[in-house]
């Protein structure tokens, strides 16, 4: 209830009433699938793509020694039932996904820097595989 609420005290400060309202989560991700974006494409990928950064990111920290910055990125597969009874139409669909995760110092104005750093390495690299300047933008 909104009562028990207010009484709850925050973890970081010690203050009831500090927290929000409860709130649902949902680590699904929204894409479309096909050549048209619309209600009909909607598709969600698996959730475990960014969660498993997440949770394992205190076991890198401690196993492989590193301190910020660092990234760490993974590739897995992802299995979605497709299933239209009014077509007759059941399929799975298989996505293959790949995530990087680029974790920086908290501080507020350190991101500029290594945002710029990873357009100027990516930047790099599309040119170095071949890819024509002119295709690319900044």
């Amino acid at each position: 209830t909104d009562e028990e609420q207010k009484l709850i005290p925050s973890p970081e400060t010690g203050n009831p009433g500090a927290l929000t309202a409860p709130r649902d989560f949902n680590l699904m991700f929204q894409t479309s699938v096909g050549a048209m974006s619309d209600a009909s494409s909607v598709a969600y990928l698996r959730p475990e793509t960014a969660q498993g950064i997440f949770t394992n990111f205190k076991n890198v920290v401690a196993t492989g020694r590193v301190k910020v910055p660092f990234g760490i990125a993974q590739i897995g597969k992802a299995f979605r039932n497709e299933i239209t009874p009014r077509n007759f139409i059941f399929r799975s669909r298989e996505f293959e996904q790949m995530e990087i995760e680029y974790f920086i110092s908290p501080d507020e104005d350190a991101w500029q820097a290594f945002h710029e750093e990873w357009i100027e390495a990516a930047h790099k690299w599309f040119l170095s595989i071949g890819l024509r300047p002119e295709l690319l933008s900044r």
